[in-house]
């Protein structure tokens, strides 16, 4: 059987009876906190937004990504974001059921990419906005 994380990510409903749920929430819980943090710094400081978003992610945000906060983020280590992206202000990612976001996708203002099982049936795979030469798609 897969462990609480893995079948997080795979859209599957976890219970709070499963062996390691607190340490998913509290996984959860520190990347909202992590972003609450993210709120409070100026968009002209993308070295700490850029350190913070490594914190939210697992890993680190290409230098070449521009992200104006606040953003709004449940967990952060299923997301995945290109280089040369600009992500303007109060978007929200839901990423539990992951979420990739490919190299020069410009996402505007109050965008919302919600995946998972934090909303059940909305989304039951990844989401996937790949860069083309002239527009984005995203597709379920």
């Amino acid at each position: 059987m897969n462990d609480i994380f893995a079948k997080d990510l795979s859209g599957e409903l976890v219970s709070p009876e499963e062996p390691g749920y607190e340490l998913l929430i509290d996984d959860i819980f520190s990347t909202m906190e992590t972003a609450q943090e993210l709120a409070t710094v100026s968009v002209r400081n993308q070295k700490r937004v850029h350190e913070l978003m490594e914190i939210i992610l697992g890993k680190p945000l290409d230098e070449s990504t521009t992200l104006l906060p606040p953003l709004y983020i449940d967990y952060g280590k299923p997301v995945k974001i290109g280089k040369g992206c600009f992500i303007q202000q109060c978007c929200t990612l839901f990423g539990r059921g992951g979420i990739t976001i490919g190299d020069g996708v410009f996402i505007g203002p109050k965008c919302n990419l919600v995946t998972g099982s934090s909303w059940m049936a909305v989304a039951q795979s990844p989401v996937d906005c790949s860069h083309s030469r002239h527009h984005q798609t995203l597709s379920f």
